[in-house]
């Protein structure tokens, strides 16, 4: 198949990183796992998550993998 144009896929051990990350960016708003997968499921992109999560004392919650 020709693969041309396609986005190569992640690293398993990257997105397992960023996925721990925003989870505990969560938790630090006070949104369990569960209620996080629950806006997902409703169709809030992660990107707005985070521009939802983002204010001048909070300045420090990045996704910041090492890989």
């Amino acid at each position: 198949m020709n693969n041309i144009g396609q986005p190569a896929e992640p690293k398993p051990e990257l997105v397992e990183c960023a996925i721990v990350e925003l989870l505990d960016i969560a938790q630090r708003h006070g949104i369990t796992p569960a209620d996080f997968i629950q806006l997902l499921d409703s169709g809030m992109r992660i990107s707005d998550f985070l521009a939802a999560m983002k204010s001048p004392t909070n300045a420090n919650d990045s996704i910041d993998c090492d890989s």
